[in-house]
């Protein structure tokens, strides 16, 4: 039987375990953490054998680390003991510390916010089982446990799909195969399966351990972006088709645009029915979290658990889910949301109210709803170069300056006070006045980050690398031909397009809406709603002299998962209100820096 030795990283596997099985007292609980069950890996379909010396319990025996998220800085209990039982699965009693995140984790634990358990562990031996149009078999012969995390939410509820950790090193498998009728010596198992046929490149000497090891980076990666936007079909084409990683990012941006035009992203959408999204009431979920009983808000609970599943992201009180930021709520037919409502109340998408009130998003910049985890943007800064050949002459070869647009997020908080009164309502229209007011407050803040930037913020147009300046003579006060200079800025660089707009600080659009352009014509260098024929807004989030020119298509704003609010009962404890503490996760960057142009002052 051949033998080949192949690198992999630490592999995981996710599972729900039952509340029923904790012990409060002793602060421990009882987990499964493995079993015979296949997960599709990288090199084909893994099984792990639960044989008694097939198991590597050492490191689980002796006091492993009990995590959380598989994070190591985040170590909140200990292995009590861990068994291969007659059933073939794994099992672990595991303890909770008393440290600060071991306690908060274990109530979370008994409440039902965390339900999910992960295993970290290695393979040190597989054994090819069989092979087949549908890939290979490998049963895994020697392999260890090595810690059990908890986790808000794995890649499958039952069993999750592998992903490697930076902070632990790759190991070496020993991998035993059958003999095989005339092997290839320069191709192996993983080359053939993987490389279209019609694209199937001459035979090359070359080293196989480094091919493969590129290979299971491409998928790996391709697949770790499929489990974020859940493009699982997408990811198979391209694995199979043998699209670069850089080709998928692109389709992954594409499937990112097409479901945010349509609010159809099923990250932030949930499935909720009709009569639960017209039932949903943000007052009852305030009331709930301020008391800390959910008894009387069963579906909100259920809701916010459902999203932070989605997400894989606890909340800090409890998510709102968008189906209900986006619902209408009019009068309707008995139990459809007609005892509830006395006149027709529209409440409306909260991102689609925010595009009515950012003028950065009225002015057309790209919106992301839904974003999970860190997103990387393809972005062209230039184009390739042509070049006039004769009959037979080879044309030179020029690349396309590329790079890279990163969005993470990054968060903005806002607070709305809530009256003791006011939390006793329940008419829609109190809801609908409360969710207006998260979403102006949020609207103003996000629209200046995006223009000025901000310390824990976004970077903002105007403090961006690369975007064009007009020096001007006077601060806040442009001449005509300054503010004409900066559309020569953008055109020299081909950038200029329909939408382009000004947008300055109200002392600016002041400036240019008294001062003559000459000593004779007679109009002002702002005529109407318009500079230089192009439509010029105020923004007084500016500073005073700040005047910005530009394609503001060339933005893109990123929006991760829902609100988030917390209900904080302090600081109006004496009147017996409460603040309602929202959170929202977004960043935004310029795709373009040379789609703008900025004044400075000499």
């Amino acid at each position: 039987m051949p033998v080949r030795k192949i690198k992999a990283g630490p592999l995981e596997r996710s599972y729900t375990f039952q509340r029923e099985a904790i012990n409060e007292e002793a602060r421990t609980i009882e987990v499964a953490f493995s079993s015979e069950e296949p997960v599709e890996r990288w090199f084909g379909k893994e099984i792990l054998d639960h044989a008694p010396n097939s198991v590597r319990l050492g490191r689980l025996q002796d006091g492993g680390a009990v995590l959380v998220g598989h994070d190591h800085d985040d170590h909140v209990g200990v292995v009590e003991s861990a068994t291969i039982d007659s059933d073939r699965r794994g099992r672990a009693t595991v303890r909770f510390g008393n440290g600060a995140l071991a306690v908060e984790k274990f109530n979370d634990v008994k409440d039902g916010i965390l339900r999910h358990i992960s295993v970290g562990y290695r393979i040190h031996e597989l054994t090819l089982n069989k092979t087949g149009d549908d890939g290979d078999e490998y049963r895994a012969t020697d392999w260890e446990p090595y810690e059990i995390s908890f986790v808000s939410v794995p890649a499958d509820a039952t069993v999750g799909v592998g992903r490697s950790s930076s902070d632990v090193e790759e190991n070496t498998i020993t991998v035993n195969e059958p003999d095989k009728p005339e092997p290839e010596e320069t191709t192996t198992i993983q080359e053939e399966r993987t490389m279209p046929p019609e694209n199937q490149a001459p035979a090359v000497q070359t080293n196989s351990d480094e091919l493969l090891t590129a290979e299971r980076s491409r998928i790996n990666k391709i697949n770790e972006l499929a489990r974020k936007y859940q493009l699982t079909g997408e990811a198979e084409k391209a694995v199979n088709d043998g699209i670069t990683l850089e080709d998928f990012r692109g389709i992954v941006l594409d499937k990112l645009n097409s479901d945010t035009r349509t609010d159809t992203n099923p990250v932030t959408h949930i499935d909720m029915g009709k009569k639960d999204v017209q039932r949903y009431s943000l007052l009852k979920a305030l009331r709930a979290c301020e008391t800390g009983d959910w008894s009387g808000a069963t579906l909100e609970r259920e809701a916010s658990f459902a999203v932070a599943d989605a997400l894989g992201k606890d909340a800090r009180g409890f998510y709102v889910p968008y189906d209900v930021q986006m619902r209408d709520m009019t009068t309707g037919a008995a139990n459809a949301g007609s005892e509830l409502v006395g006149t027709d109340h529209l409440g409306g998408s909260f991102i689609d109210a925010l595009r009515g009130t950012n003028l950065a998003m009225m002015l057309g910049a790209d919106v992301l709803t839904g974003l999970v985890g860190n997103v990387d943007i393809p972005a062209a800064d230039g184009d390739g170069t042509y070049y006039w050949i004769d009959e037979g002459e080879d044309g030179t070869e020029s690349n396309i300056p590329t790079r890279t647009v990163a969005l993470s997020p990054k968060t903005i908080a806002g607070a709305v006070a809530v009256t003791r009164r006011l939390l006793k309502q329940s008419d829609p229209s109190v809801e609908a006045m409360l969710m207006r007011q998260m979403q102006l407050g949020a609207s103003i803040g996000i629209d200046n980050a995006v223009f000025a930037g901000v310390a824990k913020g976004p970077t903002g147009i105007l403090k961006t690398t690369g975007v064009n300046t007009t020096t001007i003579a006077t601060a806040g006060k442009p001449t005509w031909a300054e503010l004409v200079d900066l559309e020569t800025k953008c055109a020299a660089d081909d950038a200029l397009v329909d939408n382009m707009a000004y947008v300055g600080h109200s002392n600016v659009i002041g400036h240019c809406k008294s001062t003559p352009r000459d000593a004779g014509s007679g109009l002002m260098l702002m005529e109407g709603s318009q500079i230089n024929g192009y439509n010029a807004y105020r923004k007084n989030g500016l500073a005073a002299g700040d005047l910005l020119f530009g394609n503001f298509a060339d933005v893109v704003i990123g929006m991760w998962g829902v609100l988030d609010i917390v209900a904080d009962k302090s600081t109006k404890a004496a009147s017996g209100g409460l603040v309602m503490r929202v959170f929202q996760d977004v960043d935004a960057e310029v795709k373009r820096a040379q789609s703008f142009a900025k004044v400075v002052t000499a």
